[in-house]
């Protein structure tokens, strides 16, 4: 089967994101197939960096976290255009 995650609120929102952000399935949920759902904010610097990137929720607990941290801190905004506390959810899922 397909392994599809979901966006929920993207972060094209308001067209903030200067390029592919993409969210990867975390290996080992994949290999046990398991979905779910995580939550998280984090701030957008003057550089266009995520950082400051926080869990709200996860469902189940320790199983996305880490890959979702690791998968924002990766992503590029715009330049100059600062934001705090964007919401992200995200849920995982197979197909």
């Amino acid at each position: 089967m397909k392994t599809t995650i979901i966006v929920l609120l993207a972060l094209l929102l308001s067209g903030c994101s200067a390029g592919p952000n993409k969210v990867t399935y975390p290996f080992r949920a994949n290999e046990l197939r398991i979905g779910g759902n995580v939550s998280v904010l984090y701030n957008i610097d003057e550089d266009g960096r995520a950082s400051d990137i926080r869990i709200l929720s996860a469902e189940p607990k320790n199983y996305f976290e880490r890959s979702i941290k690791q998968d924002v801190s990766k992503w590029h905004f715009a330049k100059n255009n600062p934001r705090k506390d964007v919401r992200l959810d995200v849920e995982y899922r197979l197909d």
